[in-house]
């Protein structure tokens, strides 16, 4: 014990000088030299809305590595927002975040992100407006280069509430630009679309038949950064699937309907005849669809936007006591489906209920967590409102 104290103060004494002998007062103190926007920007969301996606910088210094413990500023210099901190401060990585939610004036706004001594950088976003609009009402709208763009294609919105479920909706939006309409479960999940009513016009209309739930309803055009007037109207329409119409649906549905000899038919073998249903499917998910009837032997197929069988059932319900049809698919590709509501026999008819599922998991998985923008834009995919000219697959 007595040879560590003795050393002890010659260790000290040594630290200190080696410590005097490094500091350089001269040596020059590292500053930030650039601040770079890093993701959030040129965003797009309804008002009164959270922007999806965080608005991030990174502060970089001489050599260009990230720059930690530097304070970040937030500032809304135009439009309505709330940013949820005003200030942040870089991790090690360099990057700064804040988020934002819009308030409720519709039009552009800027959120400028700056650092003593470095020049700014503003975000930009798009906040939309989405008046009410009425099962029943009839609207005088247009697309103008002032209205919210998504991809090149400028949009309106209206909100529409469906108070009770089932609810049949159809929508229809005329204009004498290419029109094209689309409908969204609240806020951001994609529930229908549509191009043309069919190969003679360029209108747009949507039937459905949804629960109860809040809707967006937003009407563009097919082509890019076509501006014009557009009618666009909200009826109810029956909750059937009759007569081999094309309707949309979504998860957490129940329809009472019926297979008549003037559905969709398949004569491959035939005649098989057979109602349709459009669903938008997220990848990732589970679709989980029960087909029952007491008249006949329930089948159901589900096809691709593409026409590409990926799936199908006769009697997994219950089947040592039905022959009702149970189809679970677990989704690949997000996409349009088609979900043919069939017989198994054929010439067979008579009344069924169809049940789609509101669960988009498989017994004990996580919950399906979407992802990207809050507003989507698919691809345009035009699908007969008629008897289909091609033999559904069995």
């Amino acid at each position: 014990m007595r040879a560590v104290y003795r050393l002890a103060p010659a260790a000290l004494a040594f630290a200190a000088t080696v410590g005097l002998a490094c500091k350089d007062s001269n040596a020059p103190r590292a500053i930030p030299q650039a601040l770079t926007k890093v993701a959030g920007d040129t965003q797009v969301a309804l008002t009164g809305t959270p922007l999806p996606d965080s608005l991030t910088v990174r502060v970089l210094g001489a050599t260009g590595s990230p720059f930690a413990g530097v304070v970040v500023t937030w500032t809304v210099t135009s439009g309505s927002a709330t940013l949820g901190a005003p200030s942040d401060i870089t991790d090690a990585q360099g990057l700064a975040h804040t988020t934002a939610s819009l308030g409720g004036t519709p039009g552009p706004v800027a959120v400028q992100a700056a650092v003593t001594s470095l020049t700014p950088v503003t975000f930009t976003a798009t906040a939309c407006d989405h008046p009410v609009i009425a099962l029943g009402d009839s609207v005088s709208g247009a697309l103008d280069t002032t209205d919210c763009r998504l991809g090149g294609y400028y949009t309106d919105f209206f909100e529409l509430a469906a108070p009770t479920g089932p609810q049949g909706l159809r929508f229809t939006m005329t204009s004498s630009f290419d029109a094209y309409l689309e409908l969204y479960k609240r806020p951001s999940a994609l529930a229908a679309f549509n191009d043309d009513v069919d190969s003679t016009t360029t209108n747009s209309r949507v039937d459905a038949i949804v629960p109860a739930d809040q809707y967006l309803i937003a009407p563009s055009s097919f082509l890019q950064f076509r501006v014009g007037a557009y009618n666009l109207t909200a009826r109810t329409r029956p909750v059937e699937l009759s007569g081999c119409t094309l309707v949309w649906s979504t998860r957490g549905i129940v329809i009472g309907d019926s297979v008549t000899t003037a559905d969709c038919v398949d004569s491959t073998g035939g005649p098989h005849y057979a109602d349709i249903v459009a669903l938008y499917l997220e990848a990732g998910s589970v679709l989980k669809v029960l087909h029952q009837s007491a008249a006949f032997d329930a089948a159901l197929f589900l096809e691709d936007g593409a026409g590409v069988s990926v799936a199908s059932n006769n009697d997994s319900a219950n089947v040592t006591t039905t022959t009702n049809a149970y189809l679970v698919y677990p989704v690949v590709l997000t996409g349009p489906y088609l979900l043919f509501v069939a017989t198994h026999a054929a010439s067979a008819t008579g009344p069924y209920t169809l049940t789609i599922s509101s669960s988009t998991t498989l017994s004990g998985s996580a919950p399906l967590r979407r992802e990207g923008p809050q507003l989507l834009r698919v691809a345009p995919l035009r699908m007969p409102n008629h008897r289909l000219h091609r033999a559904w697959s069995r």
